[in-house]
C-alpha cells in the first residue's frame, strides 16, 4: 500500500497491487501497463518467475524489489527480463529514479532490439540475392557483376525490391526443378 501511494503521488496511475505471482501476470496480460514492480518473493509465482512469464507474451520493463540484496539473488535478477532492481524499504527519493531508468533501459533495449532484427532480414535479403544471382549465373552463363545488374535491372524495370524479384527467381528454379 505504500508503494500504491507513493507511485500515485509520483503521478503514475497504478493497475493493482497483485496480492501473488500469478494474478501479476494476469494484471500484466489484461491492462496496458507501462511498467511492472514485482516483489521477489511474491506468493505462487516468484517477481522473477512472474517476469519470465510476462516477457513471454508483452514486451515491458520490470523493477524488482527485494527486501534482499544477497549476491544470488542480484545474479538472478541479472538473468531475468528486469531493468532495475531495487532494495526495500524503497523512498520516494529512490523510486523515482528507478522508474526513470528502467523506463530508459527499455526503451533502448527495444532500439537495440529492433536495430537487430533489421540487420537479420537484411542478411536474410542479402543470401536471398545471392542464391538468385548464382542461379542467373549457371542458367545464362553470366559473371557474378552482370547477374546482379541483372537483377538491379529488372527490380528497376518492375518497381520491385530487389530482394522480390530474387525471391521470384528462387521460386520459380524450386518449382522447374521438381518438375
Amino acid at each position: 500500500m505504500a508503494l500504491q501511494a507513493q507511485l500515485e503521488a509520483l503521478g503514475h496511475a497504478v493497475i493493482g497491487p497483485a496480492h501473488n505471482g500469478r494474478e501479476a501476470v494476469e494484471l500484466a496480460r489484461a491492462n496496458p501497463a507501462e511498467l511492472a514492480i514485482l516483489d521477489v518473493r511474491m506468493p505462487g509465482l516468484s517477481g522473477l518467475e512472474a517476469a519470465q512469464e510476462i516477457a513471454a507474451f508483452r514486451e515491458l520493463p520490470v523493477i524488482l524489489l527485494s527486501g534482499y540484496s544477497d549476491p544470488q539473488m542480484i545474479e538472478d535478477a541479472t538473468r531475468a527480463p528486469v531493468f532495475h532492481y531495487l532494495v526495500k524499504p524503497v523512498s520516494m527519493a529512490d523510486l523515482g529514479p528507478a522508474i526513470a531508468v528502467a523506463m530508459t533501459r527499455f526503451h533502448e533495449w527495444q532500439a537495440f532490439r529492433g536495430e537487430a532484427e533489421q540487420l537479420e532480414q537484411k542478411l536474410e535479403d542479402r543470401k536471398l540475392i545471392e542464391q538468385a544471382k548464382g542461379l542467373l549465373m549457371g542458367a545464362r552463363g553470366l559473371a557474378e557483376a552482370d547477374a546482379y545488374k541483372l537483377l538491379q535491372k529488372e527490380s528497376q524495370n518492375r518497381n520491385q525490391p530487389m530482394v522480390e524479384i530474387a525471391r521470384s527467381i528462387v521460386t520459380a528454379e524450386s518449382l522447374l526443378r521438381d518438375i
